[in-house]
């Protein structure tokens, strides 16, 4: 019945006014089946003029003897399609197609399974697209064994042929699932496609001759996420707007920041439980044995605000050669530091008071991940570190950038996919210690950065997960981008004669000098790289004057 309806449909003989609902969602499932059919066709017809191109010089090809540049131009008219239709047809072709060897041996196309799918009927071109062209970020280096069982498994649920499928992958879908795979495959190509998309980010503003201001801009995966956490609260129909004044100890939770957003001691009436923002306290008077402020168990007096060793008679203020902080080149265009610029603000209004408030909680980023995921060890696509809300994957390093910072959960899977955990109980500052961090620190302490306080997260100067401490002597303030940089290891930190830490290259230690005797360059050894996988900087000699 619904096969004559369609035949109908098609024949522009058949009204659609009396066919029932689940009637007609039968004839649009037919429909589907029948383009997939039609679209297979148009893919072999497509790989066969590829192959007519490679028989015969370019000016010979059957596009350019029709009056076209090139075989897309000519599917674009043809078909009267847009030009990414017609490229997309182009390249699913070519990945699908059989091919002749110089000796005249056929060649197995480079993708098998998804050659058969879509030969079948049963894969459409969007969905192949989304697997080819996931799957080639890979390059060749990936063995042939397990890019073609990545395949078989995306062509499944393409095809909604896995257990837990509920529909067929829809491209979206499809897109994730292929990074995912090809972040476990790759996992040493994972940081180079980060850094290819980080360089790609921008923020792009104009303004028209009537005087509106126009823009376009391009987020990492893990900025588009802060930015979509606060717009989805913001918009939501259940958004409840909280402004708590105080915690639980009666404490202001948020005081206000001057014009260089330094807390502001007058704000808080200099009578605040941790004596953070007045009077004495044990957060700041270093008698704290990890109690509940600063956490500096150590037994000496020093509080790791002062950012020495106690007093010194020293007329430099204690600072050695190497305590001379030299400004740090910023690599990023200022289309990037815009880009940067507006995450850290809507992650700064996330974490305060002010944030709309969904079911009682605040924007939240979530990681969703597995312990050895998390060290940079998977051994299965389901352990890659990716973002709840898109599913996009992020590497290792860049998921422990971002959980430094109170805006972002993880929530741990076991190897049955189960959540054991969301959060983290000892990773985090405490609202004490990150004060005390921005009362000594002020700024991000990147050498020539002045990103304020309300834009700079903590960053554990020894990695907590390889037994860094949570306190305020190995708290360092670091914006967005310069703890992304330590992260990734470009930037390390080296703890100075004074004990305070120093945000440095990772390719070498420049020294500035104070006589014309050439001084020394940091070691390894004296270097805490902000990568968890432990990898060593590497100090080069640095021609600087």
């Amino acid at each position: 019945m619904e096969t004559a309806v369609v035949d109908a449909l098609l024949e522009a003989r058949c009204q659609l006014t009396g066919i029932p609902d689940a009637e007609i969602v039968v004839v649009l499932r037919e429909l589907a089946a029948r383009r997939r059919v039609l679209d297979a066709a148009l893919v072999e017809v497509a790989g066969e003029l590829l192959r007519r191109e490679d028989e015969s010089p370019r000016a010979e090809s059957v596009a350019r003897k029709s009056g076209f540049r090139n075989l897309t131009a000519m599917l674009e008219q043809v078909l009267a399609v847009r030009p990414f239709e017609a490229s997309t047809l182009v390249r699913v072709a070519a990945a699908t197609r059989e091919r002749m060897s110089i000796t005249g041996e056929p060649i197995p196309p480079r993708y098998a399974a998804v050659s058969n799918a879509v030969g079948s009927g049963v894969m459409s071109v969007a969905q192949a697209s989304a697997i080819t062209k996931g799957l080639d970020h890979t390059g060749n280096r990936v063995e042939v064994d397990e890019l073609t069982r990545a395949e078989v498994e995306l062509v499944a649920s393409a095809c909604g042929l896995n257990p837990e499928d509920e529909q067929p992958a829809v491209p979206k879908v499809l897109e994730v699932q292929a990074a995912t795979w090809v972040s476990y495959l790759d996992p040493d190509g994972d940081e180079p496609r980060a850094d290819k998309i980080a360089e790609e980010r921008g923020l792009w503003i104009s303004r028209r001759s009537d005087g509106a201001v126009v823009g376009k801009f391009t987020a990492t995966p893990e900025q588009g996420e802060q930015l979509l956490s606060v717009f989805d609260a913001l918009l939501s129909p259940r958004r409840k707007v909280e402004f708590p004044a105080t915690s639980e100890c009666g404490e202001p939770l948020a005081p206000a920041l001057g014009s260089d957003g330094f807390p502001s001691v007058a704000d808080s009436g200099g009578s605040d439980c941790h004596g953070l923002w007045g009077g004495e306290s044990d957060a700041l008077s270093g008698d704290d044995s990890d109690g509940d402020g600063d956490g500096d168990d150590d037994d000496d007096d020093d509080d790791g605000l002062n950012g020495g060793e106690g007093d010194s008679d020293d007329p430099n203020g204690g600072e050695s050669d190497d305590d001379v902080e030299v400004p740090l080149v910023d690599p990023r265009s200022i289309e990037q530091q815009r880009m940067d610029a507006l995450t850290m603000v809507v992650r700064a209004y996330a974490e305060s008071p002010d944030a709309p408030r969904t079911g009682g909680e605040a924007p939240t980023v979530i990681i969703v991940t597995t312990e050895a995921g998390l060290a940079g060890t998977a051994e299965r696509p389901e352990d890659v570190p990716h973002l709840e809300r898109t599913g996009e994957p992020i590497p290792p390093s860049v998921a422990a950038q971002m959980l430094c910072d109170s805006f972002t959960r993880v929530a741990t899977r076991d190897a049955n996919g189960e959540i054991l955990d969301l959060g983290r109980k000892q990773r985090l500052f405490t609202t004490a210690r990150r004060r005390a961090i921005a009362v000594r620190d002020r700024q991000c302490r990147a050498p020539g950065c002045s990103a304020p306080v309300r834009w700079c997260e903590v960053h554990h100067a020894r990695q907590w997960s390889e037994g860094g401490p949570t306190d305020v002597k190995h708290g360092i303030l670091l914006c967005s981008f310069h703890h992304h940089e330590v992260h990734r290891g470009r930037l390390v930190l080296i703890n100075g004669s004074s004990g305070r830490w120093h945000v440095v290259p990772a390719l070498g230690h420049h020294v500035p000098r104070r006589t014309a005797r050439r001084r020394g360059y940091a070691t390894s050894s004296g270097i805490s790289s902000g990568m968890s996988s432990g990898r060593a900087a590497r100090p080069e000699t640095n021609r600087r004057p």
